[in-house]
Order: C-alpha cells, then sequence, then structure tokens
C-alpha cells in the first residue's frame, strides 16, 4: 500500500533523523518523554495537523461535567495566547491536544510549532492532573 505523505511531515521526518511514515495515511508519531504520543498528519486542504489525546473521559455525570467545565474555562482562556487549543473528540469519550499548521508553512514554522505544542502539552498535563 503505497502512503500518501504530506510535504512537511517527510520534511519533519527526515530533519530529525525519524523513519518516514508508514501508514497508508501518512501520520508520523513523535512519543514526548516517553508517555504522550503527538501525531501529525494530513488535514483538509493541505494543511497540518498536530494531535495528542490528553486523558478519557469519566463516564457521564457529575465528574464529567466538573473536568468538562473546567477544562472549558481553562481551554477558553489560553485561546488568545496559544495556538494548540484542548477539545473533545467527536465520539465524547476523551480530551485531545491539536493545532493545525497552514499549506504553505516552512520547516522552521513547523519546528517551532511542534514546540509549543509540547509546552502547551506540558501545561495541560499538570493541569488535568490537578483537576483528576
Amino acid at each position: 500500500m503505497t502512503s500518501v505523505q504530506h510535504p512537511l511531515i517527510s520534511a519533519y521526518a527526515s530533519r530529525h533523523g525519524l523513519p518516514a511514515p508508514a501508514r497508508a495515511d501518512g501520520r508520523l508519531t513523535v512519543v514526548i518523554d516517553g508517555t504522550y504520543r503527538v501525531h501529525l498528519h494530513a488535514a483538509p486542504e493541505g494543511w497540518l495537523a498536530l494531535t495528542c489525546r490528553l486523558c478519557a473521559l469519566p463516564e457521564e455525570g457529575p465528574a464529567r461535567d466538573a473536568l468538562a467545565r473546567e477544562a472549558g474555562r481553562l481551554a477558553a482562556g489560553m485561546l488568545s495566547r496559544h495556538a494548540a487549543g484542548c477539545v473533545v473528540d467527536p465520539q465524547g469519550r476523551a480530551l485531545w491536544l491539536q493545532q493545525t499548521l497552514r499549506p504553505d508553512s516552512s520547516d522552521l514554522a513547523l519546528d517551532e510549532a511542534f514546540g509549543a505544542f509540547a509546552n502547551a502539552l506540558s501545561f495541560w498535563a499538570g493541569a488535568l492532573r490537578r483537576l483528576a
């Protein structure tokens, strides 16, 4: 099967000595701190997405409501300063961190975005530990 490679992903893997993505969708996964799996994958219209699962959501009830409310409050507060945003997955089962990069972004822009994403991930990991 031939994989579809996003040019920014291919260049990122090559620059950082990572194996080329073998998945059919061209997604590259980078593990941070041995724990967090950051996925780089193609998004619609040539954009690039960086995503990472933060945590599972509790079953429906007060604990889930409290976590969603506090995570939403933090996410709204960060929107004006950070490109990465905390979202609920389409199935409503988990919180994810996501960020997108324009199709015409440079290699340097991706490296800087990845660094900023890692910093946001560090913030969210700590914040969600405190909220749990």
